[in-house]
């Protein structure tokens, strides 16, 4: 396979990765706090700018080990080689 066509593919697979782990985040999120995710521009105490960083720490570490795998698994599929 082409390594472009790998490439475009492997991206594919990261972009939807990022897409489903953040929906995923959100509708945990909202199963535990009853609420959904906070936003910037609502922190008014201690307490929302905790649930923020807690929900940005969860949102970027879920994007970055779905990305991972779906890139990683993407390539193994298409066997690409890093020649």
């Amino acid at each position: 396979m082409s390594p472009y066509l790998a490439r475009m593919v492997s991206g594919a697979a990261a972009a939807a990765a990022v897409v489903a782990a953040r929906r995923a985040a959100e509708v945990g999120w909202q199963r535990w706090h009853g609420s959904a995710p906070p936003r910037a521009a609502d922190v008014r105490t201690d307490a929302d700018l905790r649930d923020l960083l807690v929900w940005s720490a969860v949102v970027v570490g879920a994007v970055t080990v779905a990305r991972k795998l779906a890139v990683s698994r993407a390539e193994r599929l298409l066997d690409v080689d890093d020649d």
